[in-house]
């Protein structure tokens, strides 16, 4: 069913505001997070926003002429809406800045996030990663809410909606939007025990939730068993998928999030 609102403000999703994470608790989670964490979740934030190219152009327009004199114009604009659903037991906050953070930097114009249910409370690093990242509109519906959710935000336009969460929550998505995309969330990090110094505590913090393994050898990782690894240049296993080197401990990237999920595609084809 769809959630009207009788005076919604500018930008402001069609979503029963008494769902919305309120600014009280924005503020418990910031304080809570602390100095020392917030000073972690703004190195992640720092990071993924320049992996984002926010200075690209929100709208481009391709035109091209064959040797036939016919013509094709590609126009790629933001979509009107991007919704990030996150699962309960998503604590990362690194995770979640990478999903969130490429459609902040290409400017599409409503940006929610929504984690259904009400058993688990949110954990703090994440409300403040996510009021950190300028998202103002965030939302705790009911599980069984949650299509109806996804309905009211289509009302809007073709948006694009990530699922940070477990195999049974991405099934409740995986037919939102005009297009969707399953972010499993990492259930495995490791590091090589080499005597290499790390910042544990920007670990602990920006991957909150995701245990770490400390190996002997890489040979003691079987192929493709690993999300993500601690390690120097030429180090890690070219299986690996993601490969953090020392420094970049509190960052994270999703390989292969598709931009299809920030952008909207139109190809226009004229004749000569």
């Amino acid at each position: 069913m769809n959630y009207p609102e009788s005076s919604p403000s500018p930008g402001a999703p069609p979503l029963p505001e008494r769902w919305r994470v309120g600014d009280g608790r924005f503020a418990r989670a910031y304080a809570r997070t602390g100095d020392s964490g917030r000073a972690v979740i703004k190195t992640c934030i720092a990071g993924a926003y320049e992996t984002a190219d926010p200075q690209a152009p929100a709208r481009t327009l391709t035109a091209g002429t064959f040797p036939s004199g016919n013509t094709r114009l590609i126009e790629k604009r933001p979509r009107p809406w991007f919704a990030l659903v996150l699962g309960q037991a998503v604590q990362a906050p690194a995770q979640v800045v990478a999903a969130v953070l490429p459609a902040m930097a290409r400017r599409i114009p409503l940006v929610a996030v929504l984690r259904p249910g009400v058993s688990a409370p949110w954990p703090d690093a994440v409300l403040a990663a996510l009021e950190l990242c300028g998202v103002e509109n965030v939302f705790s519906p009911p599980l069984k809410e949650l299509p109806g959710c996804l309905e009211a935000l289509s009302a809007l336009g073709p948006g694009g909606v990530a699922c940070l969460g477990d195999f049974a929550l991405w099934s409740r998505v995986r037919d939102a939007g005009e297009i969707s995309h399953w972010l499993r969330p990492s259930a495995s990090m490791v590091v090589l025990d080499s005597g290499a110094q790390w910042d544990m505590e920007a670990v602990a913090v920006a991957h909150a939730g995701v245990p770490l393994t400390r190996l002997n050898s890489w040979d003691e990782a079987a192929p493709g068993s690993l999300d993500a690894a601690l390690a120097y240049p030429g180090q890690a296993p070219d299986w690996c998928p993601l490969v953090l080197e020392p420094g970049r401990e509190a960052m994270w990237d999703w390989p292969g999030l598709p931009e299809a999920l920030f952008h909207q595609t139109r190809v226009q084809l004229g004749r000569g």
